[in-house]
C-alpha cells in the first residue's frame, strides 16, 4: 500500500478534559488536513493508496488522518474514503469517538459531516489500528462548487477515553432494515398533485403550481421572489409570477422544478445534447441559482461528448462556466485525429465565432507535441 504524508496538515490540538465524578475522562481535540491540488493527487494514486496527515498527539496516543482518493478497497473505488489511524507505538488498547467534517463544504449542509464513530484501536493488526469514518462519492465531491480551487479541507474531531467507555458497544448489533428513502418520489408527487401549492408561475404560455416553502429552501433567487410576494400582496394578489425572459422555456422551467423537488434530472433519453432544451435548462439553472441543476446537466453532457457534439458542448461549457466539462472537452478534442473531425462540423464554426480563445488553446496544445 502506497501512502504520502502531507506537509499541508494543520494541527488544531486544543484539548479539554471531563472531570465529572464516576465518569471516564475524555480528552477531546481536532486535527485539520488540507489537500491542495486534490485532482492531481487523485490521478496519481490507485485504489488502496492513501494520503496521510502529519501525526498529532491526543490522549496519550499518536493519531493521523488517512484519505484514500480512489477508495480503500474494490468496493469503494468510486468513493473518497476517510480513515482515522493510531500510530503503532505500543500503547495499550484505546477507545475513541471521532467524526469527520469537510470544512470547506459547510454550506452543503449534512453532506459535509459524518456520523460519530466509536472504535477501539489496539494495534493487534493493521485493521484494528485504523477505522473508516466517512465516504463521499468521488465524482460528486470533485464536481461540487466548493472544489473549484481543487483543495480539500478535512477536519477530524476526536475524543479519547481514559478508562472504560460509559456505554459499551453492542457485541452484536441487530440487523435493522431501514426502508428506502422515498423523499424524491414524495416531493415529486407533491409537485404533480399540486396539493398545498400556494404560488403560480407562468412560463412560455404554461402555468406551474408550486410550493413557496420548497422553492425558498432550494434556491436563493426563488427565496427573494417569495419574500417579494409576501411583502407586496397588492402587487401579487394571487401570488402569480410571470417569467418573461425569452430564453426561459416552459420545458426548461419544468425541468428546473423537477430538480428543485427531487434533486434528479427528469428523463432525458429523448434529448440530444446539442438541442436548445439543454441550453435552456442551463439558463434556468443560472437564472435561479440552482447549482445542482447545473451540475446535473454537466454530468449528463459528459456522457455525450463525440467529435460531432464536442464543439457545441464546449460552447455551452464556456458560456455557463462548467469548468470540469470544459477541461474534459478540450482534452478530448486536442488529438489531431479528433480535431480534424471536429473542424468539419457546424458546431466548430459556432465555437470559433463565440469562443476563439478555446480554438487557439486547442491548436496551441497541438503545436507542442
Amino acid at each position: 500500500m502506497k501512502s504520502f504524508a502531507l506537509d499541508s496538515a494543520t494541527d488544531t490540538d486544543a484539548a479539554s478534559t471531563s472531570t465529572a465524578t464516576g465518569v471516564p475522562e475524555v480528552v477531546t481535540g481536532s486535527h485539520t488536513l488540507t489537500i491542495s491540488q486534490f485532482s492531481e493527487k487523485k490521478a496519481l494514486l490507485a485504489c488502496g493508496e492513501c494520503l496521510r496527515s502529519a501525526q498529532f498527539r491526543l490522549g496519550g496516543s499518536n493519531w493521523y488522518i488517512k484519505v484514500y482518493p480512489n477508495g480503500h478497497d474494490a468496493g469503494s473505488k468510486d468513493n473518497v474514503s476517510f480513515f482515522l489511524a493510531r500510530g503503532r507505538s505500543g500503547e495499550p488498547e484505546t477507545t475513541a469517538e471521532f467524526a469527520f467534517e469537510l470544512a470547506n463544504f459547510k454550506e452543503a449542509g449534512g453532506n459535509n459531516k459524518s456520523a460519530k464513530v466509536r472504535a477501539t484501536f489496539d494495534n493487534s493488526n493493521a485493521n484494528s489500528s485504523e477505522h473508516l469514518g466517512f465516504q463521499r462519492a468521488a465524482a460528486e465531491l470533485q464536481s461540487a462548487p466548493q472544489m473549484r480551487s481543487d483543495r480539500l479541507i478535512v477536519r477530524c474531531k476526536l475524543g479519547v477515553f481514559r478508562g472504560k467507555p460509559p456505554c459499551p458497544l453492542l457485541a452484536e448489533a441487530p440487523a435493522i432494515a431501514t426502508p428506502p428513502d422515498t423523499r424524491s418520489s414524495d416531493f415529486l408527487w407533491l409537485l404533480k398533485s399540486q396539493e398545498g401549492s400556494d404560488v403560480t408561475y407562468a412560463v412560455g404560455g404554461t402555468t406551474f403550481r408550486a410550493h413557496s416553502c420548497i422553492l425558498s429552501a432550494r434556491s436563493p433567487v426563488f427565496r427573494e421572489e417569495m419574500r417579494e410576494l409576501v411583502d407586496n400582496p397588492e402587487k401579487y394578489p394571487w401570488r402569480y409570477i410571470n417569467v418573461e425572459e425569452e430564453e426561459m422555456t416552459a420545458q426548461a422551467f419544468e425541468a428546473l422544478l423537477h430538480v428543485v423537488y427531487t434533486d434528479q434530472l427528469p428523463g432525458m433519453s429523448y434529448v440530444d445534447p446539442t438541442e436548445e432544451t439543454v441550453e435552456a435548462m442551463l439558463f434556468a439553472a443560472e437564472r435561479y441559482g440552482a447549482e445542482r441543476l447545473k451540475l446535473r446537466c454537466e454530468q449528463w453532457l459528459c456522457s455525450f461528448v463525440t467529435p460531432l457534439t464536442v464543439a457545441d458542448i464546449l460552447s455551452m461549457a464556456v458560456r455557463y462556466d462548467l469548468r470540469l466539462l470544459e477541461d474534459a472537452c478540450v482534452k478530448y478534442a486536442t488529438p489531431d485525429h479528433v480535431w480534424e473531425h471536429v473542424k468539419g462540423t457546424e458546431g466548430f464554426n459556432r465555437l470559433r465565432a463565440s469562443c476563439p480563445h478555446i480554438v487557439r488553446e486547442i491548436e496551441g496544445k497541438q503545436r507542442k507535441y
